[in-house]
């Protein structure tokens, strides 16, 4: 009877000339290290982005937990599964391998007793769940290839690869024990299985044919090792470095230069300013990072909303595309001297013109993509170079951009959102002035009479609920997002500067605001030009008046309401839960969700500035969400986003399910709940009492 203190197996059986696996260790990790130093040069090629190397301790943090925990890459099931099947079981045979090595090289006794049997055991798995993972991946890229997945032989090789690993593990254990015997054999059952294949061997031949395929499978792992930096296999070395110079500004702050200030320098050349991305070499190292980073999952093309409806734009291959061009990047011939070089442009060359505008720079690639790389970031650069530099923007954009620079915004004279505010009855808070709650209403609320009543509802609910607060009046313009958003940034800038100079005028607590565009400008892209301020969402506002007490739903009609996260407030700024809590508190309110909810919410389609141009290719992405809505068997779609409200608006009238289905603004449900029916006719109650508690996030239960 053997006790489990004395399980062990003699380690390198069989094996002689182990001096020659060191020398093959040496020339694999050799030839690792000056391709790991390759991509890294490749990669430095790029323009400097000193910002990246800050906040280490966060930053380790950050990738201890995307490597430990793999969240992103299990985000998508089966892709998840069986990456997940492959990394952890390969760490297991890495831990294995390690302590064998302690005992071979450093004399140590580790690999005995409950240690071999817990590893011994630990590794048979490990093996089996590699290939496991193995014959999924090769079975989705065979058998059930999403349209989105890029295929090539390259990736069958590696698979392939990785399963030989492992079958010759199998086999050259099998061989041990069929030639040796094991009283252990037991613990590795599939290596047991082997060894009957292998039948009853001669000492002699079993000895040969062990060394030969201990060897072959050294040159194999080794092999394997050695080609990391130049295969599929590089992404061991680009993804894990990608997260750990990931971005860590929110992600809504674009990094921009000073267009003004470079614009007025005393010794400027106009013939040397660089305005966003024009040509691969000029994109930063960390952009030529995320290209190398990205493994062509197609997770993104999955998610995105532009893909889904048929358009000509696709994150995977934007992201692809200028990988590409960057590797070959190093020039082509002139005409004039076929020893000069010219480097191509990225429009043009990667694609077209068009390719850049159907983005809705909605962040879902951004969301779900396991590299983390920063598609929307990069796009944009392109975008203020070709707006900027280049002069090439689809005309109804240009149309937008040039009432945004004349009249302060992209909708109408200035003086009609002055005399919405005094019609409404609102207190103007004037230069030097305080109030608790300063409202930012937005454009598209104070210029469209269809969104007004989501301010109309919202300032109602706030003086019901005895909060104190102002606007800015004739000071309140345009955030300048869609000047951002679509490239423009010497306006973005200018409009920026100034509403911060107007805003820095006024004392208050809370900004809070009704577009989800103007709370990601003036929480996430002030601050560039010294505007700081605490930025709440009317959404989050509500939330919290729901928490404490202020508002008291009592109220409610029998209906199924689901909720259209706009990309700006979710995805964005990671505000998902305070609106469904209160929709959840609100009386008589049946709550279901859409098939694209929350971090994978489906775009309304008027992102990226396309709710003021129309390129007509393909469906329209407001049709696809309001089926969503349909299919869910919803009676009204909530949102907090005047844009998403017209957008879902319009497709409800175009595809006849207006008898069927409504859009509203939480604030109206939300004002229907303490009794007060909405209406156009404002008359504001008179105020109760002043709030200037900055809004939390409770939980549900604390909601209800």
């Amino acid at each position: 009877m053997y006790e489990i203190k004395d399980a062990v197996r003699p380690i390198m059986w069989n094996i002689s000339g182990a001096w020659v696996m060191y020398l093959l260790v040496v020339v694999a990790l050799g030839l690792f290290a000056y391709g790991a130093y390759r991509r890294w040069a490749h990669w430095r090629e790029g323009k400097p982005d000193e910002e990246r190397f800050s906040d280490w301790g966060r930053r380790l943090l950050l990738l201890l937990k995307e490597l430990v925990f793999q969240k992103r890459v299990r985000s998508s099931r089966f892709p998840g599964l069986f990456h997940s099947l492959i990394f952890y079981s390969f760490l297991v045979l890495a831990i294995t391998t390690a302590v064998v090595a302690l005992d071979y090289d450093f004399g140590t006794t580790l690999f005995k007793g409950w240690v071999y049997v817990a590893l011994t055991v630990a590794s048979e798995l490990a093996g089996v769940f590699i290939l496991v993972g193995v014959g999924m991946a090769a079975a989705r890229r065979l058998f059930r290839r999403p349209e989105s997945l890029p295929s090539t032989g390259s990736d069958l090789w590696a698979l392939a690869l990785v399963a030989a690993l492992v079958l010759t593990g199998y086999a050259t254990e099998g061989l041990r024990i069929a030639t040796l015997g094991d009283p252990w054999a037991w613990l590795t059952p599939v290596g047991g299985g082997f060894a009957r294949l292998w039948g009853s061997p001669t000492e002699e031949t079993g000895r040969q044919a062990h060394q030969v395929l201990w060897w072959g499978h050294t040159v194999l792992a080794l092999g394997w090792i050695a080609s990391i930096p130049y295969t599929k296999f590089a992404h061991l070395l680009s993804l894990p470095t990608n997260v750990l110079f990931s971005k860590l500004r929110p992600r809504g702050e674009l990094k921009r230069v000073d267009v003004m200030k470079m614009l007025e320098a005393a010794d400027v050349d106009e013939s040397q300013i660089q305005i966003g991305v024009q040509k691969p070499t000029e994109f930063t190292w960390k952009q030529r990072l995320d290209f190398d980073a990205c493994v062509s999952c197609g997770r993104c093309d999955e998610i995105c909303p532009a893909v889904m409806a048929g358009h000509p734009f696709s994150p995977r291959r934007f992201v692809a595309s200028c990988k590409d061009l960057v590797a070959g990047s190093t020039g082509l011939p002139t005409d004039g001297d076929p020893a000069a070089t010219q480097v191509p442009d990225i429009v043009g060359t990667a694609f077209d013109e068009e390719f850049i505008w159907y983005c809705r720079t909605c962040t879902a690639c951004m969301e779900v993509c396991p590299a983390k790389v920063e598609h929307v970031d990069s796009l944009i650069e392109i975008r203020r170079n070709e707006i900027m530099m280049q002069g090439r923007i689809p005309t109804d954009a240009a149309r937008a951009l040039k009432s945004l620079e004349s009249l302060g915004n992209p909708f109408g004279p200035q003086v009609n959102r002055v005399d919405w505010m005094k019609q409404m009855g609102l207190r103007i808070v004037g230069p030097g002035e305080e109030c608790d709650v300063l409202y930012w209403a937005g454009c598209c609320v104070a210029f469209d009479p269809t969104k007004q009543r989501m301010a109309t509802d919202l300032v109602r609910l706030l003086a019901h609920c005895g909060i104190e607060f102002g606007v800015l009046g004739a000071d309140e313009r345009c955030c300048a997002d869609p000047a951002r958003l679509l490239g423009e940034e010497r306006l973005f800038q200018e409009m920026a500067r100034r509403q911060v100079e107007e805003l820095n005028k006024r004392k208050f607590k809370v900004l809070l605001t009704s577009c989800p565009h103007c709370y990601n400008a003036l929480k996430n892209e002030f601050p560039q030009f010294g505007g700081n301020y605490r930025v709440v969402h009317h959404s989050e506002f509500i939330h919290e008046m729901l928490w404490n007490g202020e508002l008291r739903p009592r109220f409610g009609e029998s209906r199924t309401v689901t909720y259209h996260d706009p990309c700006y407030l979710g995805r964005y700024q990671g505000q998902y839960d305070s609106p469904r809590q209160v929709l959840e508190a609100l009386p008589g309110t049946r709550f279901v969700e859409m098939e694209n909810s929350r971090d994978k919410s489906l775009c309304c389609g008027g992102g990226g500035g396309h709710f003021w141009m129309d390129l007509k290719k393909g469906r329209r992405i407001n049709n696809l969400r309001v089926q969503q809505a349909l299919d869910a068997r919803a009676e009204v779609i909530v949102t907090g986003c005047a844009y998403c409200m017209q957008m879902l608006s319009d497709s409800i009238k175009t595809m006849d399910a207006e008898d069927r289905l409504s859009v509203a603004d939480l604030s109206t449900l939300a004002l229907r709940s303490v009794g007060i029916e909405p209406t156009r006719d404002v008359i504001l109650p008179e105020r109760k009492k002043s709030s200037s508690q900055q809004p939390a996030a409770p939980t549900a239960g604390q909601a209800g």
